[in-house]
C-alpha cells in the first residue's frame, strides 16, 4: 500500500509484535550480517544485540528515521551519530527488569549458599557426609554494592534491604534522581569496593564505564569479595577478573554478559571452579521477550511522524 513505511528487522522478535509491523508497514527479514544489501530504501529498522549500526551502515540507509533496539543496552549503536543524521533511536528499558533482577538476586545466593555441587547423585554415604558440613553465610550478614543502581539495580537493593542486608551504591545520578526508597548509602567507587562483600554493576557501557572493573579496581575490593555482572561483558576486564579468582582476592563471582561473544576457547574464566558462567541469559524470561519486541510500537510511531515514549536518553548509551 501506498505511503506505507519499509521497515528492516535483523534479529528474531515474538510473532504478535512482527503481526503488528506486517499491519503497519512493508517488512523486510534480514540478518546482521547482511542489513547492509537492504537498508537502502528503510524507514525503520529493529535490532536486538549482534547488528551493528555505525556510521557505515547509515551512509546507505539515506531514508532511515528510527532505529528501535528490542532491548536495553545500545552498546551496538551510534547513538550520537544516528541523531546527527535525524535518525531517532528507541529501546525498550523497563522491558527485562524483573528477569536481571530476579537473576541477580538468585546468583547472589547460589554463591553463598554453594549448593550446586550436590545437584547429582549421591550416595548414602556421601549423602550422610554432605550434612554434616556446613555451606555459606546468612545474606542478612553481608553488605552489597551495586554500581549503577537505575531500574535494575535499585530493585535489586531493595530485595538485599528485604533480606536484611546492608545496601550501599554508586551512580552518576544524585541520589533524589534515583528510585532508591529504603535503606541504602549512596558511596563513592572506592567506599563501596573496600566495604562490599558482594559487588554487582548494573550499568550501560560508555566511555566511563568501559572496563570499569579492572585490575586496579579489584586491587582496592574487599579481599574474598564476590561479584556479579549480568550487565554488559566490555564493562569488565576478564583477564584481571580470572587473576582476582585464581589468587583467591575475588572468592567467586558469576558472569552472564561477556566480551567477546559468544567467548573463545581460550577464555580466561573457563575451567575455574568458583566462578558461574552463562550464556547471556539473565533476560531469557518469556515475557521479557514479549516485551522487548513491543518496541515496534515506538518504531511505527516515529515512522509515522509520532513522538516515541522510550527514546534513547544520555545515561543509556
Amino acid at each position: 500500500m501506498a505511503g506505507r513505511p519499509l521497515v528492516v528487522v535483523t534479529e528474531s522478535l515474538q510473532q504478535k509484535a512482527m503481526d503488528y509491523l506486517r499491519q503497519n508497514a512493508d517488512v523486510i527479514e534480514s540478518t546482521p550480517e547482511k542489513v547492509a544489501d537492504v537498508i537502502s530504501q528503510a524507514d525503520g529498522l529493529v535490532v536486538r544485540t549482534y547488528t551493528i549500526v555505525n556510521e557505515a551502515l547509515l551512509v546507505g540507509a539515506p531514508r532511515l528515521k528510527v532505529v528501535g533496539r528490542a532491548g536495553v543496552a545500545l552498546d551496538n549503536i551510534d547513538v550520537p551519530a544516528c541523531r546527527a543524521r535525524g535518525v531517532e533511536v528507541v529501546h525498550t528499558p523497563e522491558a527485562n527488569t524483573l528477569a536481571v533482577v530476579d537473576y541477580t538476586v538468585r546468583m547472589m545466593i547460589e554463591m553463598n549458599r554453594r549448593f550446586w555441587p550436590l545437584s547429582g547423585y549421591l550416595s548414602p554415604e556421601k549423602f550422610h557426609s554432605a550434612r554434616s558440613q556446613l555451606f555459606g553465610r546468612f545474606m542478612a550478614d553481608l553488605t552489597l554494592g551495586i554500581i549503577g543502581c537505575g531500574r535494575i539495580g535499585s530493585r535489586v537493593g531493595r530485595v538485599a534491604d528485604a533480606m536484611g542486608m546492608r545496601v550501599l551504591y554508586n551512580d552518576i545520578l544524585p541520589p533524589e534522581k534515583l528510585a532508591v526508597d529504603y535503606p541504602a548509602q549512596s558511596v563513592d567507587k572506592d567506599t563501596l569496593y573496600r566495604e562490599s562483600d558482594i559487588i554487582t554493576i548494573h550499568l550501560p557501557v560508555t566511555e566511563l564505564t568501559r572496563k570499569i572493573i579492572n585490575a586496579a579496581a579489584m586491587a582496592k575490593m574487599k579481599n574474598g569479595v564476590q561479584f556479579i555482572n549480568a550487565a554488559r561483558g566490555q564493562c569488565v576486564d576478564y583477564d584481571a577478573l580470572g587473576d582476582a579468582l585464581r589468587s583467591g582476592k575475588v572468592n567467586a563471582a558469576v558472569v552472564d554478559c561477556h566480551d567477546p561473544e559468544p567467548m573463545p576457547e581460550n577464555y580466561p574464566l573457563f575451567g575455574l571452579e568458583n566462578v558461574i558462567l552463562t550464556p547471556h541469559v539473565a533476560a531469557c524470561v518469556p515475557q521479557a521477550k514479549v516485551n522487548m519486541s513491543w518496541v515496534v510500537t515506538d518504531v511505527i510511531a516515529v515512522c509515522n511522524g509520532q513522538p516515541p515514549k522510550y527514546p534513547a536518553l544520555p545515561g543509556s548509551y
